[in-house]
């Protein structure tokens, strides 16, 4: 077949240039390093700039706090976040194809988390696309943030809502498990539901381009989604009980209740799209949620939880942020 006719997986003319070994090849270059690290430093330089204005406020309560539980509790956070960085490259290996080394993957992964700090929250795909390269398609890497995106955020709401009806009564718990395992199968089968129609609804086709092939994702892949995810919560709430802990007026179980209800805030400010990170709409929905606590307990939380998660993104940025991927060919965006 000649040049003009040949397309990438994404239905994009492929040209001799972008399917050339040699062709476009910025990852070998200085100026494709001096991109990837201007990236990552200016990325940084955001959230310290934002981790510079809460640490002098948990600062101010040395004299209650215990920094060494804070310290265990950190540390519990970055496990957490790790966890939940394997199923992204679980996705991207099994929809996209994407082949890149573990390494090369997270500096990837936990550069867009840098990322997503800034106005806009799409500069984190927007650099995938392109650091990833011909590792993967365009839309391949749309499609593995909108499923991991969905299925972070679905094991977000429900962890917090099975902890809130444990708090209650453990027969809700238990009922709210049931429900919550009922609802991730149907988060596969709603999907393919999608699909399903998408492809017989011309208006829509090209919206089906980009949602997440679930047909590529095989059954074990999804129970090890399933037990990595859970996984990750049980280490997060585990590092907010030490939080509490820390803390002597909010305890190791308010510690655990305040968490669900900090991912609750987390992610009504996440969907504001009003300021960067959801900040300040997050503080503001805590306190609401949290009414139930003393208040200078909810302000402490909110102030350590802030912390955590800049903390985590700063520190996993950092340790990964060598690991770009350098020596791939990439295709024109």
């Amino acid at each position: 077949m000649t040049d003009r006719g040949r397309r990438n997986d994404d239905g994009d003319q492929l040209g001799p240039q972008s399917r050339a070994v040699g062709g476009n090849r910025l990852g070998g270059g200085l100026w494709w390093r001096i991109f990837t690290a201007f990236v990552t430093v200016s990325a940084l330089i955001a959230v310290l700039l934002l981790f510079a204005d809460a640490w002098p406020k948990i600062l101010e309560h040395r004299s209650s706090i215990d920094f060494s539980l804070l310290a265990a509790g950190l540390l519990l956070a970055l496990i957490a976040a790790y966890l939940t960085f394997i199923p992204f490259a679980d996705i991207a290996h099994e929809r996209a194809g994407v082949d890149l080394p573990l390494l090369q993957m997270a500096h990837l992964y936990f550069t867009s988390q840098l990322l997503k700090h800034l106005p806009g929250r799409v500069w984190g795909i927007g650099y995938q696309m392109v650091a990833g390269g011909q590792s993967g398609a365009k839309r391949a890497w749309l499609s593995v943030n909108i499923l991991h995106m969905l299925l972070a955020t679905f094991f977000g709401l429900s962890s917090s809502a099975i902890v809130l009806a444990f708090d209650r009564d453990w027969r809700a718990g238990v009922l709210v498990v049931a429900a919550s395992l009922a609802c991730y199968q149907m988060i596969w089968s709603s999907v393919s539901v999608i699909k399903w129609s998408a492809r017989r609804i011309r208006i829509v086709r090209r919206f089906q381009e980009v949602l997440p092939s679930i047909e590529s994702v095989s059954g074990s892949t999804r129970i090890r989604l399933l037990l990595i995810f859970a996984s990750s919560w049980l280490a997060y709430y585990v590092s907010w009980y030490f939080f509490g802990l820390s803390y002597p007026p909010v305890g190791g179980a308010g510690g655990i209740r305040m968490c669900a209800l900090y991912f609750l805030a987390w992610f009504v400010g996440y969907i504001s799209l009003v300021t960067p990170s959801g900040l300040g709409i997050r503080e503001l929905a805590f306190a609401w949620l949290a009414k139930d606590f003393p208040p200078d307990a909810v302000a402490m939380m909110a102030i350590v939880g802030r912390v955590n998660l800049l903390s985590v993104d700063v520190i996993l940025g950092l340790m990964f942020a060598p690991f770009s991927p350098r020596d791939i060919d990439r295709q024109p965006i």
